[in-house]
């Protein structure tokens, strides 16, 4: 590059526009007592003794009736809509969650 050559910089914005979500939300539950909880684990290291953990926790404090683990195979995918469609079918509240 000679002194009369310009340099340019070129600067990418790699952030994406906010966008509006239109899902509604579920309903707030009254309480735990009685209600059956899922887990839904993304398969990450000591994520399942995280929720084990926390289900005794759970029964202990809140006496919850059942409880429903499911599995989405990596961290980097999203849960199949079967997985999904069960725990809505299943449980009253769903806690989704990962550890390392």
């Amino acid at each position: 590059m000679t002194t009369t050559e310009k340099s340019k910089l070129v600067v990418l914005n790699p952030t994406a526009a906010p966008r509006e979500m239109v899902q509604t939300m579920a309903p707030v539950l009254d309480g735990l007592g009685g209600q059956s909880v899922g887990f839904l684990w993304n398969s990450k290291p000591n994520g399942d003794l995280l929720f084990e953990r926390l289900e005794k926790l759970l029964r202990e404090k809140y006496e919850i009736a059942n409880v429903v683990y499911k599995r989405k195979p990596t961290a980097s995918l999203p849960a199949k809509e079967e997985v999904i469609d069960e725990l809505v079918g299943s449980v009253q509240a769903a806690i989704v969650g990962l550890a390392d």
